[in-house]
Order: structure tokens, then sequence, then C-alpha cells
């Protein structure tokens, strides 16, 4: 069974200090990152009508964009309740006040620093000062990722179909299969350990059993897995609902459905690591595929720069909460560290 958040961390090894080569390569991987953020919004903004897309601007519709941002703080919430869900599964003392404070501090550095993975790096690490065990720390964060990507290829399963006649019949069938390709390699991790190797031949092998074992206990058990997969699928939805009221601020011809279908590979893309707070690879990736349903590119850049502000302001709290952390914080279980 995956260690547990409330055992000690007993056996675990206090990490090192870090090498002056792997602080060079962290700068010089950050760099990279920024470059290509720097570039492709460069690029977007060079070939985008900008005129257009002030005239957009000039004539936005606050209210709806006051809502949105709104959205955007349920879905960060609802993401804090799909971890805790998690926790609990692998049996974790966490309150629910626990995994939404790690949760949204783990989105301000999303957000604010190299990319998607700085919020998983933040919550591991904090777990870890509050003597939460590596491996659960690290088990947790990464199952909470793999039921992310789940509920995006469940939403695309269900609503690709329905797409065709807006994006054609490839897109449709392209999605889908990735859609399935993703849960289907989900299950198949969570049968992993059962196959008759020596898990305990190494660390490498011990891990992945580990992580194995854990997304069963996520995926093959039918209360659990419908109620992660809930809250993470009514996340996307809220962030759907958030691209819709910003759409609808700039009268953009985006219906509720293009935006539920159309922002799931953003989510993805988003996700990688490839930029810095996802910026550069989202303005690409909405302009690209908004451009399937015919929303003009400087529309879409409009759009996709404004998603990107909203999400970085409704995680700013985050920082003060960050800030506001003991320099030992508590156990999770409310026991002092």
């Amino acid at each position: 069974m995956p260690a547990t958040l409330n055992e000690s961390k007993t056996g675990d090894v206090e990490p090192g200090q870090v090498q002056p080569s792997a602080i060079r390569s962290s700068w010089l991987l950050t760099l990279l990152k920024a470059s290509l953020s720097v570039l492709a919004i460069g690029v977007l903004a060079y070939t985008a009508d900008l005129s257009a897309a002030w005239k957009l601007l000039a004539n936005q519709n606050l209210w709806p964009a006051a809502a949105a941002a709104g959205f955007i703080f349920v879905q960060i919430l609802l993401g804090g309740l799909r971890w805790h869900v998690i926790l609990r599964r692998l049996e974790a003392q966490a309150s629910v006040l626990d995994s939404l404070r790690l949760f949204y501090i783990a989105a301000f550095f999303n957000v604010c620093l190299w990319g998607a993975v700085a919020g998983d790096i933040v919550r591991g690490w904090l777990m870890y000062r509050a003597d939460v065990r590596t491996a659960t720390a690290i088990t947790s964060v990464i199952l909470d990722r793999v039921v992310s990507v789940a509920a995006v290829a469940l939403l695309v399963l269900v609503t690709a179909p329905m797409f065709t006649e807006r994006a054609g019949y490839a897109f449709s069938v392209s999605v889908a299969s990735v859609g399935a390709a993703g849960l289907a390699g989900i299950l198949i991790g969570a049968q992993l350990h059962r196959l008759p190797l020596d898990w305990q031949r190494n660390r490498l092998l011990r891990g992945v059993a580990t992580l194995s074992r854990a997304t069963g206990m996520i995926f093959l058990q039918p209360a659990t897995t419908f109620l992660a997969l809930g809250v993470a699928v009514t996340a996307q939805v809220a962030l759907a609902i958030a691209t819709f009221l910003l759409a609808m601020s700039l009268d953009i011809g985006l219906s509720f459905f293009d935006c539920l279908v159309l922002m799931q590979p953003v989510v993805l893309i988003t996700a990688l690591p490839i930029s810095i707070g996802g910026w550069g690879a989202r303005e690409a990736t909405m302009v690209g595929l908004l451009g399937l349903v015919g929303v003009p590119a400087s529309a879409a850049f409009v759009l996709s720069v404004q998603v990107g502000i909203l999400t970085t302001l409704v995680a700013l709290p985050g920082g003060v909460l960050w800030l506001l952390l003991k320099e030992r914080p508590q156990r999770f279980g409310g026991q002092d560290g």
C-alpha cells in the first residue's frame, strides 16, 4: 500500500546540496522556456491584426469578464478538492483546508514560474516539510495530474463525435483517438504491478510498482473513480464556462460547446513544461484551434491572452498564502510539525 501522509519521514534521505552544474542547467532551461514564450507571443502579435484586436478590447463588456474570473477561482478550488480526494484515498490525514491551501499555493507557482510542473514541485516540497514521506508526496501529485488528464480525455471522447460538423472528421477522430489512448494507458498503468517482475530489484521498479498500485486505488475502485473524475470534469467545465464568458465579453462568436471541446487540448499543451506559466504555448494552441471554427487569429489571440491574465490574477492569492506559511508548517491533520 502506498505510504500515507500521516507517517513520519523515517528512512527518507535529506536532500543534498544542489550542484553548481545543476543550477546552471536549471537557469539555462528557464531561459530557453522564457525565450520560447516570448518568441511565440511575438510571432502571434506580429501576424495578428492588431487594429482589430484593439477594437475588441475597446468594446469589451467587463461584467462577463469579471464573472469569468469567478469561474477560474472555482476551477482552482475544484482542483484542490480533486487532490484532496486522492489524498484521502491514499489514507492521508489531510483536512480539506490543508489540501486547498497547498493547492492554491501551487497554482500561484504554476502561473508565475517555469511552467505547470513548478506548482507540483512546490506541493511536494511543502508536504515534505510537513513531515510527509517523499514517496507519498510524489505519488499524490502525480496521481492528481493523471486524474486531470483522464478528465480531459473523458470530455474529449464524449464531445468529439458531436463536434465533427464544426471542426471536421479528421479533427474529431484525432482527438477522440488521443483521448481513448490516454484512458487505456491509465488503466494499463494501474495493472503494471501485477506483471511477474522483481519489483523490488531497484528504486525505479519499486517506485513504478508503488505508483501502479496507487493508480489502481483511484481508477479501479468505482466510488473513488466517480468522485475524483466527477470533481475533475467539473473543474474543466468551469474553465470552459470562464472561456465562454470571456468570449462573450469580447463579442467573439464562440458557443459554450466550442469552448468545452477546444479548451481540452489547450489544457494539455499548457500543462507541458515547455514555457513560462504556459505563456506562448496557450496562445499558439488557441489561435490554431479556434481557427477551426472560424475565429479570426486576432480575436483568438486576445482571448488567449485574457485567459492567461485572468488565471494569473486569480492565482495571486496563492502567493499571499505562501508568505503566510510558518517557517516550519504544521503536519497534515492539525498536529504541530
